[in-house]
């Protein structure tokens, strides 16, 4: 199920869904959640020039921007964009291989879309990747990863792994305002709405996420 939650408190939520796996690695948890509009942009983005009068343009118009911990790019938030917080830590003594964890997220979504999906590059797309998850050659989901050692056993690591996905077209609105975003910052690109693409006819949302959750316990992960 996809909890409709304030895009800020999703942020924290994370942050303190990690803090609890450093703590007890055993657990596990998955969250699937929706905010409305806004922008996401990771913390490196504060050091770019303009970036506090490009959050109060972008609050002004109705867009307000919130940092997250993960790394990536700016993304738009708001209806017809969900999004899967997993947070799980590895076993004892397993050295991390971001490779092997991305594969292990963009895996579970390639499966759960079916014929069609693959990975890799999508130029004009929001928070471009290797990792990106295409659906029919254009993005369907971002992703992205935190890590960090855990404080309850230093031989495991806690990963936080994050990926946005579009069950309906994105909205012109939010293109119109990542762009607008990336302009003040001084960033030499344009984001464009013909890059991506949503989950197919027939398959709605609360499906998907149920086919998904299915891929993560199969790759060998427990959702609490």
């Amino acid at each position: 199920m996809i909890e409709r939650i304030d895009a800020a408190d999703a942020l924290n939520r994370e942050l303190d869904l990690l803090e609890d796996v450093s703590h007890h690695p055993d657990r596990q948890h998955l969250h699937f959640w929706e905010s409305l509009g806004c922008l996401v942009a990771p913390m490196s983005f504060k050091g770019k020039p303009n970036f506090q009068e490009a959050v109060e343009r972008l609050g002004t118009a109705g867009w307000p921007v919130h940092s997250r911990s993960t790394g990536g790019d700016a993304t738009p938030q708001g209806p017809g964009i969900f999004n899967l917080t997993h947070v799980y830590a590895n076993p004892s003594g397993m050295q991390i291989d971001l490779a092997r964890e991305y594969d292990r997220l963009c895996t579970s979504i390639e499966r759960a879309l079916g014929p069609g999906a693959s990975r890799g590059w999508q130029p004009g797309a929001f928070c471009d990747g290797a990792y990106n998850v295409q659906l029919n050659g254009l993005k369907f989901a971002g992703t992205a990863l935190r890590i960090r050692r855990c404080k309850a056993d230093r031989n495991r690591h806690a990963v936080l792994a994050h990926a946005i996905m579009l069950a309906e077209p994105v909205a012109a609105e939010a293109i119109r305002a990542i762009n607008t975003f990336l302009t003040l910052l001084g960033e030499d690109r344009e984001i464009e709405i013909a890059a991506h693409t949503h989950l197919p006819a027939g398959l709605s949302a609360d499906v998907f996420v149920g086919k998904l959750t299915a891929e993560i316990v199969a790759v060998g992960t427990r959702c609490d």
